[in-house]
């Protein structure tokens, strides 16, 4: 199959919407108004809709009263069971995917959260890439087979309950499906001619697929938001990301092109309408394009394209795509990914295979599994399936730190900056040992012990051979993610110490620690060190060496670290909710408390230097060590005027990044 290119200069001229696709126009029209009404409503970022939120927690609530004294997975299974018999369901004539999770807020009500609180009600931290594959490939009923399997092998009480508790799960999931089953045959019952008989072949795929595997690319990607809706039901949290749909969900679509069962525009709009349906109840779901194979060959496909050129055309903010780059990466896909970035959307995020094979092969992962990765929520990589990632587990703010280290007897007794660094890293990794065996530790019980996900463990390789739930160590791999926030600002905090304490000795560490402390009440001190030595971002060899030394070694620190049930700490220059604003301290670099401290592994925003410098710069970071997420996002204003041009252009940042090792590049324009 082949595809025109795409002008960036008029993409409606060059690529326009095939005569079906009317229909996804007015279902984007209808998000537009309900995304403005959401806004209004509820003032936040996840757009819900109360009707189905309200009703939702309702059935949890209720699910809880019912289930006191009961195994908190059988508990969460009744959740299930109840929102499957009660879920509000108002189908749309026009829609081509059913199911809304526009009932997942992050939060239920002031009343009914008081008093779930009290019934000992949790869930976990999302962020995490289910078994999407093996659901398309076997349906719900070879799950179900599964577990009739496993049952016929020895096992504990506990596992007994583990495998009844999964097995309610997977029959409320069909119940559920079966509902929107009943409810297309209403609609079709509503309608005349075309329309009645879509519906009532819709009524027929939705009662198929409520048991067995999908035979179509249309029943796929409609199983695969049944289960999304379905795990956010089960675990009301941010980026539950759909992994590699582009390879699990091709051989359907190739066989209907091929069959001639699917025209190009119906995908078009079944991938659109799927699109829409995202943009509810999550903010972080991922979904992964490209990459290569487990014998590291180039898996691009024509759904890869299709699934960019779509994006291009409804330019919404959810799910958020990530392209994988490689060497041999086809250059019409490369190009296409990087004409949408030049729509200014946000979309899509570049990741680096060089840089993530190798980090997740840190973590003890075969090459051949890593290459399978998807990446969660916005820069985490996982292999999709067989991990339970928890990749906003744990933090840690650099600079924060290493102020709190300036004032240690320890720092004030070293005798040169190379004495003071190797303190504050030993230091620094004593800390993170301490946090992950304490906070880190007593998270990860809670969510065992209180949100474990029945649902979620189905689709997870591994759990149902253990009948042992994700949250408990059913799953392959169980990861948990150390954010490390504000590299760029200590770089710089440490150039500065460097510079002024060490090498000038124009102050004492003494001097420099109270100006920090006190917020830099001297300005003419504070504008000295803030010029004292070239910010990182610049391409200098000094800072180009202190951060790939820094990163390193904590990057180091956390992986040697270990938890519980042979749990893996693993570490990402970043930290989730935007905490780079949450600075009430300065620090040594001339930075005022309150103002921001850098992201990801970017520069400091006082960093001047050009796109190209920070790239080289950044390039440095222990890129291949950090498999959590280190992004870079870079904005530029484009030398040339035609959308051409500004495509090379993004594209030559993209490539010279990945050549020198980088791990994640996201170009605002």
């Amino acid at each position: 199959m082949t595809h025109s290119s795409v002008s960036l200069t008029r993409i409606d001229e060059a690529y326009p919407l095939h005569a079906a696709s009317e229909r996804l126009n007015r279902l984007h029209a209808g998000y537009r108004e309900f995304a403005a009404a959401a806004s209004r409503a509820n003032g936040g970022r996840v757009l819900f809709d109360v009707v189905e939120w309200q009703a939702y927690a309702e059935a949890v609530l209720r699910a809880y009263r019912d289930t006191v004294g009961q195994p908190a997975l059988a508990r969460r299974a009744r959740v299930l069971e109840c929102l499957a018999e009660t879920a509000h369901i108002a189908l749309v004539p026009d829609e081509l995917v059913v199911g809304s999770q526009a009932f997942c807020a992050f939060h239920f009500p002031a009343a009914v959260a008081a008093e779930l609180q009290t019934l000992g009600y949790g869930k976990g931290p999302g962020h995490i890439i289910h078994d999407y594959e093996a659901l398309v490939t076997g349906g719900v009923q070879t799950l179900l087979d599964r577990i009739a399997h496993r049952r016929t092998e020895a096992m504990s009480a506990s596992q007994a309950e583990t495998l009844t508790a999964f097995e309610r799960a997977a029959r409320a999931f069909s119940r559920y499906i079966a509902r929107h089953a009943e409810a297309a045959r209403t609609v079709a019952d509503g309608s005349t001619g075309v329309l009645a008989d879509e519906w009532r072949a819709r009524a027929v795929s939705l009662r198929h697929i409520a048991h067995a595997a999908p035979r179509t690319f249309a029943e796929g990607l409609q199983l695969v938001w049944f289960a999304q809706v379905f795990l956010h039901a089960e675990n009301p949290s941010a980026a539950i990301s759909f992994g590699r749909l582009d390879q699990y969900l091709w051989p359907l679509f190739r066989n209907d092109l091929e069959t001639g069962a699917l025209r190009v525009q119906d995908a078009e709009a079944l991938l659109g309408a799927f699109f829409l349906k995202t943009c509810s109840g999550d903010e972080s779901q991922n979904l992964t394009l490209g990459g290569v194979d487990a014998a590291g060959r180039d898996a691009t496909n024509a759904l890869s394209t299709m699934i960019l050129r779509v994006m291009a055309r409804v330019t919404l903010p959810q799910p958020s795509l990530s392209v994988r780059v490689h060497r041999d990466m086809p250059e019409d896909f490369f190009r296409e990914a990087c004409g949408l970035a030049c729509l200014g959307t946000g979309q899509p995020g570049f990741v680096n295979d060089a840089a993530v094979v190798p980090a997740l092969q840190a973590l003890d992962i075969p090459a051949a599994r890593a290459r399978d990765y998807g990446i969660v929520g916005c820069y985490e990589a996982v292999t999709p399936g067989d991990s339970y990632p928890n990749t906003v587990g744990g933090s840690c703010t650099l600079p924060r730190e290493l102020c709190v280290y300036m004032a240690t007897p320890a720092a004030e007794v070293a005798k040169n900056f190379e004495a003071f660094l190797e303190g504050w890293l030993e230091w620094l990794a004593l800390g993170l040992a301490r946090h992950v065996a304490t906070d880190g530790q007593c998270c990860w019980n809670a969510w065992r012990d209180v949100a474990p996900s029945p649902f979620g463990s189905l689709l997870s390789q591994d759990c149902i051979q253990a009948a042992v739930p994700l949250e408990a160590g059913g799953a392959r791999r169980s990861l948990f993610g150390i954010n490390i926030l504000g590299l760029g600002t200590a770089i710089d905090s440490l150039s500065c110490i460097r510079a002024m304490v060490f090498e000038r000795h124009a102050l004492t560490l003494e001097e420099l620690t109270a100006a920090v402390t006190g917020n830099w009440p001297d300005e003419t001190l504070r504008l000295r060190c803030a010029g004292a030595f070239a910010c990182y971002g610049t391409d200098t060899g000094e800072t180009n060496a202190l951060v790939a030394h820094v990163s390193r070694r904590v990057a180091d620190s956390v992986l040697a670290l270990r938890m519980e049930e042979g749990v893996r700490p693993y570490p990402g220059f970043f930290r989730w909710s935007a905490e780079n604003w949450d600075t009430g301290y300065a620090t040594p670099d001339g930075r005022r408390a309150g103002e921001p401290i850098s992201y990801g592994c970017g520069p400091s925003s006082a960093s001047t230097a050009a796109p190209t410098a920070m790239l080289a710069s950044a390039a440095h970071v222990a890129h291949d060590r950090c498999a959590c997420g280190n992004p870079l996002a870079i904005a530029f204003s484009p030398d040339h005027a035609d959308a051409e041009s500004v495509c090379r252009q993004i594209g030559a940042l993209v490539r010279g990044y990945a050549s020198a090792g980088g791990f994640h590049l996201h170009v605002n324009l």
